[in-house]
């Protein structure tokens, strides 16, 4: 498993633990780090991705809900709505990750941690979003 791989599945159980029991984020993302016991660098680069999303989730969910079609975001499952969040802010903030690597990312966390038709959902809002964020 790579490094970023690594980096996403702490940030999304991270921030799961956050939205589903309001524990404390950073409390969660010890807890993640503390379990796993990772490399100086994925703890930094799930940091990042923690602290983006933290901070832009207001902005990340207009934009999400924006390519919802007759579909409102609350009724998009939490692992979903988080796994697509992420994305949508390493999509963002994180230029140097090409935009296919994040997009395949995110599908095969979704296949890994969701539905079995949350890679398609996922790779469909994703597209028309990289879309409008990186022109791709």
């Amino acid at each position: 498993m790579s490094r970023r791989r690594k980096a996403r599945e702490i940030a999304l159980q991270t921030l799961y633990a956050e939205e589903v029991s309001g524990a404390d984020w950073r409390a969660a993302f010890h807890d993640n780090v503390e379990r796993r016991k990772p490399s100086d660098e994925v703890v930094e680069y799930a940091m990042r991705l923690v602290v983006n999303v933290m901070d832009d989730k207001a902005d990340l969910d207009r934009r999400i809900k924006e390519r919802l079609e007759n579909w409102a975001l609350e009724r998009v499952s939490v692992i979903d709505r988080t796994i697509l969040r992420i994305a949508l802010s390493e999509l963002l903030h994180c230029p140097e990750v090409p935009t296919n690597v994040i997009m395949n990312e995110a599908i095969e966390i979704a296949r890994r941690f969701s539905t079995a038709d949350a890679g398609r959902f996922v790779n469909g809002l994703l597209d028309s979003l990289a879309r409008e964020v990186r022109g791709s």
